[in-house]
């Protein structure tokens, strides 16, 4: 998974299409609305564009941990598949699937990878 130097990143097991999903699930999450995109992607002339594998969560004031965490619990909740969610930050990565999601462990782990430093491992 790409490590974007300090920020959260979110890659899902499904293919791009869960994760533009998991995109647009946090734009109607007033929480998290502008704080989750797509990372900036090399486009070399002749290529049509790279697709992205993560999204990128702006880590800034505090409170963002539980918003996250509930938001993607609740989109967990909602896929019919089996599917994963990795958060990587700063080389610490955790790993959900929908049936961990609402686990207390969940949210503690979002807020521990939001506390790191903004210096990677």
């Amino acid at each position: 998974m790409q490590d974007l130097g300090g920020k959260l990143t979110i890659q899902t097991s499904g293919d791009s299409n869960e994760l533009f999903r998991l995109l647009e699930w946090f734009r109607g999450d007033d929480a998290l609305r502008g704080r989750v995109s797509l990372p900036p992607t090399r486009t070399y002339e002749g290529q049509m564009g790279d697709l992205s594998d993560v999204l990128v969560v702006a880590v800034g004031a505090g409170g963002l941990g539980p918003a996250l965490a509930m938001s993607l619990s609740a989109w967990l909740n909602t896929r019919r598949s089996d599917i994963r969610v990795m958060l990587k930050r700063n080389g610490v990565e955790v790993e959900f699937d929908a049936k961990r999601a609402n686990a207390p462990e969940f949210v503690r782990e979002i807020q521990n990878l939001l506390a790191e430093p903004d210096t990677p491992r």
